[in-house]
């Protein structure tokens, strides 16, 4: 009778996170990146990395402490992945969109990859 309660008690906590939380939320929360998508999350951080450290380099000014800011925050959801825990697409694809975007900022300002 105890392990009954326990599965209709854990039941209850699942579909209140899948409410509150959402479907895609809960979903990425119990997946497992590919072995592709760790390693292509290994060479975005090591991508954001990079570009951190050359923006580290200049004078600061709003605009670089931003892009940093920017690119700590794409960094953390590819660390996520790169420790066995999904991210949403939509959650790639702006931490892509962001790493992308300080590459080019970064190339105008000299960066040599």
């Amino acid at each position: 009778m105890r392990i009954g309660k326990k599965l209709v008690i854990a039941g209850v906590i699942m579909g209140l996170l899948a409410s509150m939380a959402g479907c895609q939320t809960l979903k990425n929360a119990f997946c497992s990146p590919t072995v592709q998508e760790v390693a292509d999350a290994a060479d975005f951080v090591a991508n954001a990395d990079a570009l951190v450290a050359f923006l580290s380099t200049l004078a600061p000014s709003a605009e670089v402490t931003a892009v940093i800011a920017a690119l700590k925050v794409a960094k953390a959801v590819f660390d996520q992945i790169k420790s066995g825990i999904c991210a949403s697409p939509d959650q790639q694809q702006a931490a892509k969109a962001a790493i992308q975007a300080s590459r080019t900022m970064a190339l105008k300002l000299g960066y040599k990859p």
